[in-house]
């Protein structure tokens, strides 16, 4: 007989709404079996409801739409509204959806209705009326427009910018007032001696904005310099020029934020100080009067052992104005990766030493983050691992240190194994977060999961589970009350490795389980219960 060694029950957490699917199903968001989903994007809605919106590969690739309440409920038809059938290109492109301060979702993309790509923008209300018809048609002259993002102003006129297809390519822009009916013929556009693109718009708070953009000089895929130009709420340029001597590599995308002081933090992917071949992410902060950290951005780690890569991620905005970033880890031959995280303080050192803080350490897993969102007294990442066609979805609640916090530590978000792209991680309710991917299973699903950052279980609070944990030579589960139905009890480690999934019987109130341990199992523990009820997960770290 195998002795375990004691294990101390750290929390007993509870039965989650049935609204939310378990991770090991998860709540579908599109029409399972009959489309295929791709590319979702969120936004927040009124009363802590959530946006999201995705394209529908089985049908001319249709944007689609849906909100979903706090429970994960859709509150519009089963499988979304179709926003926009128009005509699409056979590749779809970066697009974005935003939501304005009345609780509108305001989405930009591209099609084809004008018989060349376009760009087109849809307001949509929180019952699901299109408030701009069938859409503001945003064309460019005598060429075409990609990729376009939102930038919601402080008395919600809406700034929308795109790359161009110009020889050099330009960025076009236009301030929309709340009708979305353009007050000008054309666009404004940025040009220089290069070309310009991958534009970001960040709103002030005095009714303008910061226009971010890259510009390079020679062939496209050569790294680009990051630029930006503040626009006053007239209209008038009052600042431009570069924000970092860092080169910005091809196929990156840099992502700032507002700093909430009419200035903004930049993330990018760049050369390595130390060693230019090897790939580092840097942290840029922009003051209101266009100065800056210093020339090159501050890198999250000083070390030349690893490559570092932002994934395109914004970072967290802490309440105390610094920001906290995450970002993938891999070993020189790209085999192995993990996710760290570094913190900044407002005027720029790091904070968390030359290497960072390690959450999921580097291992063949191959764990990516594709999202962080703050949190009390921290923040939350969202991360995927696993190989090709064996990808889980988790996320991890961490201190200001970086370090992860238990309870709840690891949260399963999306534990059937499957490919997961375009994850996506935002705040939507008093502290708790909604996670959203595109899954491949059944053909292409729309995945959402909620996070409870203040709470002991990931999810949604309404009761005592009704199990605890015997500690002993053989670990049991007591069942403090009858469950009805089939239960399933699978056993997770820290790092989010399954240990154990196995069916056992009902229980009546009183009846003892063995929780049977596999012999590695060690250290933290998530115990979950799936039952007819609804989801139990125990916490428990091995002493």
């Amino acid at each position: 007989m195998r002795r375990y060694p004691p294990i101390l029950l750290l929390t007993c957490s509870t039965i989650t709404h049935a609204q939310w699917a378990a991770p090991e199903v998860n709540t579908i968001i599109n029409a399972p079996g009959t489309t295929s989903g791709v590319t979702p994007l969120v936004a927040p809605g009124p009363d802590g409801s959530t946006y999201i919106s995705w394209f529908d590969a089985s049908s001319n690739y249709r944007l689609m739409m849906q909100r979903i309440d706090t429970d994960g409920i859709p509150m519009w038809a089963a499988g979304g509204i179709v926003v926009s059938d128009e005509q699409q290109n056979t590749a779809l492109f970066r697009y974005d959806l935003q939501s304005d301060h009345a609780g509108n979702a305001i989405v930009a993309f591209q099609d084809e209705r004008t018989g060349t790509l376009d760009i087109v923008a849809y307001r949509i209300a929180p019952d699901g009326t299109m408030l701009w018809g069938d859409g503001i048609e945003l064309p460019t002259p005598d060429g075409t427009g990609l990729s376009p993002v939102i930038g919601v102003l402080a008395d919600d006129r809406v700034v929308i910018a795109w790359n161009t297809d110009r020889s050099p390519a330009t960025v076009a822009y236009r301030v929309l007032p709340a009708t979305g009916i353009p007050t000008s013929a054309d666009p404004l556009e940025v040009s220089g001696a290069g070309n310009c693109g991958k534009p970001r718009i960040i709103p002030d708070n005095a009714g303008g904005f910061w226009l971010q953009y890259t510009h390079q000089e020679g062939f496209f895929l050569d790294p680009a310099a990051l630029m930006a130009q503040h626009n006053d709420a007239t209209g008038n340029i009052t600042w431009e020029g570069p924000i970092s001597t860092s080169m910005v590599q091809p196929f990156f995308f840099p992502t700032p934020i507002s700093d909430g002081d009419n200035g903004f933090y930049i993330v990018f992917n760049t050369g390595n100080l130390s060693a230019p071949a090897l790939t580092d992410v840097h942290v840029q902060r922009v003051m209101a009067d266009g100065s800056s950290w210093t020339d090159t951005g501050m890198p999250v780690e000083t070390g030349t052992s690893t490559n570092r890569y932002a994934n395109n991620m914004a970072p967290a905005l802490l309440e105390d104005g610094g920001v906290m970033v995450a970002y993938s880890r891999k070993n020189g031959g790209q085999s192995e990766g993990g996710v760290s995280v570094q913190r900044f303080s407002a005027t720029g050192p790091a904070l968390l030493g030359n290497d960072g803080s390690s959450v999921i350490a580097i291992s063949s897993q191959l764990a990516e983050p594709f999202g962080i969102i703050p949190g009390p007294d921290g923040a939350a990442v969202g991360y995927t691992q696993g190989g090709f066609n064996a990808e889980t979805a988790w996320a991890v609640r961490i201190d200001l240190q970086g370090l992860a916090v238990t309870p709840p530590g690891i949260i399963p978000l999306g534990t059937t194994a499957s490919n997961k792209d375009d994850g996506a991680l935002h705040p939507f309710h008093n502290g708790t977060a909604v996670a959203v991917w595109a899954d491949e299973r059944d053909g292409g699903l729309i995945l959402a999961q909620p996070i409870l950052l203040d709470d002991d279980t990931g999810l949604p609070e309404i009761g005592d589970g009704g199990v605890r944990l015997i500690n002993g030579a053989e670990p049991e589960l007591l069942f403090e009350r009858t469950f009805t139905g089939a239960i399933t009890l699978t056993v997770h480690s820290a790092e989010g490795r399954l240990l154990t999934n196995r069916h056992i019987r009902a229980q009546s109130a009183g009846a003892r389980v063995p929780l049977a341990l596999p012999e590695h199992a060690a250290g933290v523990l998530l115990i979950g219960l799936h039952t007819t009820q609804g989801r139990i997960l125990l916490r428990t770290v091995a002493l």
